[in-house]
C-alpha cells in the first residue's frame, strides 16, 4: 500500500502489513554463516500523489465433539496449562527458572524491526541451542542495550554455548543475571523517540472538534519521511500499524476511542488491498464515515476482507478508484455494509433501511427447531463462519475472548506425511489423533483436549499463521449444518437447541519459525450453543475439532492451490423451511416411498432410503430435488444395475 492521505483538507498517508520480519544468523566459527533472520523485507517504495480529500463532516463439557454441561476439574486444568507452557512433561514440578541478558540486538539489521528485533533474536535461540532438546524461552523484554530473558536453568549450558554466535549481521553476548528483571513498560531511547513524533504525527493529524483522524497521503508526510518509517511497502503497513495502536493508547476506555474517533481519511495512499490496512477495522470496529477515495482499489476482491466489518459505517468514498467503474459497483458496496447511507456523496440508503439491514446482519438465538433442520432462517452458520475464520487470521485472541468461554472444549488432530516432519511439528505436539497415541488411557489424550478460552488461545498462539479463502469463493469450500438438541441450558433449566457445522476447506500457511509457506486443507467441526448471560454473543462454541490434512509447498508467484473435494456419498438435501412438526410415517409408507424414488431415480433402495431418511425427513419432494441437484456427485454404487 503507498501512503494515505485524509478528509478535506488531507495530509499524509501510507499502510501496514500482518508479516513479521526474520532475523539473521551465523555460527561463530571460522568461517561467518549467516541466514535471514533479522533482516527487513524491502518492497516498493511508496509515493504520495494528489491533494487529500475526505468525507462531509457527517459445555461442554465433553470429550471431541461433544455436548455442552459443566467445566473439567482443576487437577486437569492446571496439567494442562503447565504442558502448554512447557510443551512437555505429564505433571511434576515446574522447571527452576533463572535470568539472561543478551548483548547485540541494538548492533543487528533485526534493531529497525518493529519490536527492535526481540522476537527473531529468541526464535534464533530456541532453534540453535540444543537441536535434541526443546529449547523454550519466556517473553524477552528489550532494556537499553539487553534483551532480558527468562529460561529454565536446565537449560543454560546449551544456550551459553551461543555465546560469540552472530544474529542478524551482529554478535551477541549471553550472560546469566542475579539482577532484577526489568517491570514496567519500559522504551529504549530511540523506541521512546519514535513515539513521540508519531504523537507529533496524531496531533497534526487529529481534528477534535470533527472526531476526524486524517490519516491520508501519509507517504508525503515530513515525520514518517524523516523517521524512514515509508521507504518501503512492508515499513509503512508496520508503521501504519503503530499510529493505530498509539492514537487507541491515547483513549482510557473503548467508549472513549468511539466517541473520540469516529471518521477517517485513508485517502491518496496507494492502497491496492485493504489488507494492507486491515488493523482499521478491529482497532475502530464502530467508524461512522471512512474516506478511501484516489488508491487503487481495483476490485471487489480488494475491499472483500472488511466486508461485514465496519457494521455502523455511514459514510464511505471509493471515488479515484477503479473499482468504480464496476456495473454494480454501488449495489456491491451497499450490501456489504448494513448502515452505509452515502457513498461517493450519494444517498444509498434511508435512516430506516440502514436500522433494517443492520437487524438482518446481527446474530440472533439459536433457533428452536426440529433436529432434521439446519440453519433455519437466522443464518448463523454463516454470519459465525465468516467472523470465525477472519478473526482466526488475523486476531486469535479476540476470537477466543468472543465465541469461547471456561466451557469450551478444543482438540487438534494430525497426521503428518512420510519424510515431512518439519511441515507438521508445529501441529503434532498437541496432534490429539486417539488412535495414534494409543487409546483415552494415555495421559496425553487428556492433556491434548484444551478446555476454556485461555488454554484454547494460548494453543493457537503456536501454531503458524493463516490465511483463509473468503466464503464468496464456494468452489474452495464445503460447508453443512444441521441443528443439534438436547444441550444443557446455560440457564439451568431444561435442554437447548444448538447448531453442528462442519466445514471443509483449504488455508495459506506461514510458519515463519521454519520459513516454511505453503497451502494446507483442513477439517473443522464446531458445535455452537446458547451462551451465557452477558456474553458478546448469543451463541458460543462448545466444541471446535481441528483436523489438518495434506500440505503443499507454495511455488514462489504460484496461485493458491485449490482445495480437491470429496463428493458426499448420499444426496444432501437443501435447506429446508421451518415445519411445524416431524411428520409420523409408518413403515409400509417407507417402504412404497423408497420404491418409488428408486423407481424414478434408478438409485437402489440404499441410497433412495439414505435420500429420504436425511435433512429431506421422509419429504419425498425435497428427496427428489435432492437427488436432481446430486446427480452428478453421486458415485457409480448409488445406482441400479442395468439388467
Amino acid at each position: 500500500m503507498a501512503p494515505p492521505t485524509g478528509p478535506r483538507g488531507g495530509s499524509n498517508n501510507r499502510k501496514p502489513t500482518a508479516r513479521a520480519s526474520r532475523g539473521g544468523v551465523a555460527k561463530h566459527r571460522a568461517a561467518t554463516r549467516t541466514d535471514r533472520d533479522g533482516d527487513v523485507s524491502m518492497g516498493a517504495p511508496i509515493s504520495g500523489s494528489n491533494p487529500p480529500t475526505g468525507p462531509s463532516g457527517r459445555g461442554t463439557r465433553g470429550r471431541g465433539a461433544a455436548r455442552g454441561a459443566p467445566a473439567r476439574g482443576s487437577r486437569t486444568s492446571s496439567r494442562l496449562a503447565q504442558n502448554l507452557k512447557n510443551y512437555i512433561g505429564e505433571g511434576g514440578s515446574k522447571p527452576a527458572k533463572t535470568t539472561l541478558k543478551i548483548l547485540g540486538v541494538k548492533n543487528s539489521k533485526a534493531a529497525s524491526n518493529s519490536d527492535g528485533g526481540v522476537k527473531g533474536l529468541l526464535q534464533f535461540i530456541e532453534r540453535k541451542a540444543d537441536k535434541d532438546k526443546k529449547i523454550v524461552l519466556g517473553r524477552g523484554v528489550l532494556d537499553g542495550d539487553y534483551v532480558w530473558v527468562k529460561a529454565n536453568k536446565d537449560d543454560v549450558s546449551s544456550i551459553m554455548h551461543l555465546n560469540g554466535y552472530q544474529y542478524a549481521g551482529a554478535p551477541i553476548t549471553i550472560e546469566e543475571t542475579t539482577e532484577p528483571f526489568p517491570t514496567g513498560t519500559k522504551f529504549s531511547k530511540d523506541a521512546a523517540d519514535t513515539r513521540q513524533k508519531l504523537l507529533a504525527l496524531l496531533a497534526k493529524r487529529y481534528n477534535a472538534e470533527q472526531k476526524l483522524l486524517d490519516l491520508s497521503a501519509l507517504g508525503t508526510d515530513d515525520i514518517l519521511g524523516n523517521l524512514g518509517a515509508v521507504g518501503s511497502q512492508s515499513l509503512a503497513e508496520k508503521s501504519f500499524r503503530a499510529i493505530i495502536h498509539v492514537a487507541g493508547e491515547q483513549f482510557k476506555t473503548a467508549e472513549e476511542k468511539r466517541q473520540g474517533i469516529q471518521s477517517v481519511s485513508l485517502a491518496r495512499n496507494e492502497i491496492s488491498d485493504v489488507d494492507q490496512v486491515f488493523t482499521l477495522a478491529y482497532s475502530l470496529p464502530h467508524l461512522r464515515r471512512l474516506d478511501l477515495s484516489n488508491n487503487r482499489l481495483a476490485t471487489f476482491s480488494s475491499i472483500a476482507k472488511w466486508k461485514q466489518e465496519f457494521r455502523y459505517l455511514e459514510e464511505l468514498y471509493l471515488v479515484g478508484n477503479p473499482v468504480t467503474g464496476a456495473a454494480d459497483y454501488a449495489v456491491q458496496i451497499t450490501q456489504w455494509f448494513p448502515c452505509l447511507q452515502i457513498l461517493d456523496g450519494n444517498i444509498v440508503r434511508s435512516p430506516q433501511e440502514a436500522a433494517e439491514a443492520l437487524k438482518a446482519m446481527t446474530p440472533q438465538p439459536l433457533a428452536q427447531l426440529p433436529s432434521n433442520l439446519r440453519d433455519g432462517e437466522n443464518n448463523v452458520a454463516s454470519i459465525f463462519l465468516r467472523s470465525f475464520f477472519q478473526l482466526y487470521d488475523h486476531d486469535r485472541p479476540a476470537l477466543a475472548a468472543q465465541f469461547y468461554d471456561a466451557e469450551s472444549v478444543a482438540s487438534l488432530s494430525a497426521t503428518p506425511e512420510p519424510g515431512r516432519d518439519v511441515e507438521w511439528k508445529p501441529y503434532m505436539k498437541y496432534s490429539r489423533n486417539i488412535q495414534k497415541l494409543g487409546g483415552s488411557r494415555n495421559p496425553a489424550v487428556v492433556q491434548r483436549l484444551f478446555t476454556g478460552a485461555s488454554l484454547i488461545a494460548e494453543m493457537w498462539k503456536s501454531l503458524p499463521a493463516t490465511r483463509h479463502a473468503t466464503l464468496d469463493q464456494p468452489e474452495l469450500w464445503i460447508i453443512d449444518c444441521h441443528t443439534f438438541p438436547h444441550l444443557a441450558d446455560p440457564s439451568g433449566h431444561g435442554f437447548a437447541m444448538g447448531l453442528m457445522i462442519n466445514v471443509h476447506g483449504q488455508f495459506e500457511e506461514a510458519d515463519t519459525t521454519e520459513e516454511l509457506y505453503g497451502t494446507r486443507t483442513f477439517s473443522r467441526s464446531f458445535i455452537l450453543g446458547p451462551s451465557k448471560p452477558g456474553a458478546p454473543h448469543p451463541y458460543r462454541v462448545l466444541s471446535d475439532q481441528l483436523t489438518i490434512h495434506k500440505w503443499t509447498p507454495r511455488a514462489a508467484g504460484a496461485a493458491s492451490v485449490p482445495v480437491t473435494t470429496v463428493a458426499p456419498a448420499a444426496p444432501i438435501a437443501p435447506v429446508a423451511p421451518v415445519v411445524a412438526a416431524v411428520p409420523v410415517i409408518d413403515d409400509a409408507t417407507r417402504v412404497q416411498l423408497i420404491q418409488e424414488l428408486a423407481r424414478r431415480t434408478g438409485m437402489n433402495a440404499q441410497y433412495s432410503e439414505l435420500c429420504l431418511s436425511g435433512t429431506a425427513n421422509w419429504n419425498f419432494d425435497l428427496a427428489l430435488q435432492s437427488f436432481e441437484e446430486q446427480r452428478a456427485n453421486l458415485p457409480p454404487a448409488a445406482f441400479t444395475a442395468p439388467a
